[in-house]
């Protein structure tokens, strides 16, 4: 099996949904911003862009994300930046893509209830519908994570069998 990738904007419910792929398939799981912020050598994600800038967080992500994406993992990539298009092009190759999405009021809802979510001045209404096309576009299938993860359950299963059965 390759790498399973779960996209989707800020608080759409990536990291409970990749945890639980993960879990379900005995998978190792693999959060790309841990990674970038280990490779940065730093504790916060606004640390960085506080201190170097959003060029040296896509800079890292460009570096790292390609060969995680070649890990027997599932993959969980960040929601709060645009994807520098090596990225892009590396998840381009990937069998099973996952984008959670969730509705505005819920996004919003779970980020504000995170500590370590980027804080910029920008739209993030904005910001969310921009990124929720661009997820949708890399994107082999959708899951509406509105509901609680359980709810997403039956269709990840159905998803997981289906990708198993195409690729023997």
């Amino acid at each position: 099996m390759s790498a399973i990738v779960i996209l989707g904007h800020s608080g759409s419910g990536k990291t409970s949904v990749g945890a639980w792929v993960a879990n379900y398939l005995d998978m190792q799981c693999i959060d790309t911003d841990d990674k970038v912020l280990e490779h940065l050598g730093k504790t916060s994600i606004q640390s960085v862009w506080d201190e170097e800038g959003e060029s040296s967080w896509l800079e890292a992500e460009a570096e790292i994300i390609p060969g995680l994406l070649k890990e027997d993992a599932v993959v969980i990539l960040g929601g709060q930046t645009s994807m520098p298009a090596s990225v892009k092009d590396a998840i381009a190759n990937m069998p099973m893509i996952f984008n959670c999405v969730a509705d505005e009021e819920t996004t919003l809802a779970r980020i504000a209830k995170c500590e370590d979510r980027l804080v910029r001045d920008l739209d993030e209404v904005q910001v969310r519908s921009e990124r929720v096309k661009e997820y949708a576009q890399l994107a082999t299938h959708e899951l509406d994570t509105n509901g609680n993860l359980e709810s997403a359950i039956p269709r990840i299963k159905a998803l997981i069998a289906l990708n198993h059965k195409t690729n023997q």
